[in-house]
């Protein structure tokens, strides 16, 4: 089916002129500019994602918003005895719902399978010690990561 289709895109274009594969414009999304210019540019250019990506969730999807804040309430106004479903702080929906959770960070700090994890092996060890600290254990018996 997805060869037909390719064929079928492939036949229906060969009269068409063919477009470069590299503009200027390419070269320049390839750059390491800093991210206040490149989202400058694009503002002027009237593209849409930068703006979506810093504008708040009711900007964004008002109606996915106002979903979330129904699911709020019930969880407000009743008395959840599943611990999974307990009503979470506002510090934790920060934290879970970060820039962190961008970061695929397989294995143990100092000794990942990807590279640039540096802040996630800060956040897991900074977590280890203080769940050693919370229940009291002795770093030499439990504390082998750290």
């Amino acid at each position: 089916m997805a060869m037909a289709m390719a064929l079928r895109k492939l036949s229906s274009s060969v009269h068409k002129p063919i477009r470069p594969l590299f503009t200027a414009d390419t070269f320049y999304h390839m750059t390491s500019l800093p991210n206040e210019v490149v989202y400058e540019k694009e503002k002027n250019n009237s593209v849409p994602w930068p703006k979506q990506l810093n504008s708040p969730l009711e900007v964004v999807d008002p109606e996915i918003a106002n979903i979330i804040e129904l699911e709020k309430a019930r969880q407000w106004k009743g008395l959840e005895l599943i611990p999974s479903e307990n009503f979470t702080s506002l510090s934790v929906m920060q934290a879970v719902g970060s820039v962190m959770t961008n970061k695929y960070s397989e294995g143990y700090p100092g000794a990942r399978y990807y590279g640039g994890n540096e802040y996630i092996d800060m956040a897991e060890t900074l977590c280890q010690k203080r769940a050693l600290e919370a229940f009291r254990l002795d770093p030499a018996k439990w504390g082998k990561f750290l």
